[in-house]
């Protein structure tokens, strides 16, 4: 019985003499370095918990591009569509340019590019 009321008397006198606790101060002096230092090294080496989030991120940034680039040639192929529509005069325009045909009378005359 004598153990126990020394532990006891030791208990009131002295506070901080019992198991010892954490305080506020080291989780951070210690926790927080050791945390950065955990996820800086599986960030580096490939395995952190940010790879998927990088790899979603320039996959949406490429997917994104991608519908701007379809956007612009549907646009494009649309207005190619007007002016092939009858009455218009995209398919004389086309078939002149493409093809080379002239209307009885004209003279096709072919300027060679500068290259």
């Amino acid at each position: 019985m004598a153990a126990h009321n020394e532990a006891t008397l030791l208990n009131e006198v002295d506070p901080d003499a019992r198991s010892p606790r954490l305080r506020p101060w080291t989780l951070w002096l210690y926790g927080v370095p050791a945390a950065v230092v955990l996820f800086g090294a599986l960030h580096l080496y490939g395995r952190g918990p940010f790879q998927p989030v990088a790899a979603a991120l320039s996959t949406e940034a490429e997917l994104e591009r991608q519908i701007v680039q379809l956007k612009f040639e549907n646009e494009e192929l649309s207005a190619e569509i007007k002016s092939l529509k009858p009455g218009a005069f995209g398919i004389e325009k086309r078939a002149r340019e493409k093809l080379g045909w002239s209307k009885p009378g004209e003279i096709i005359i072919h300027i060679p590019n500068k290259r």
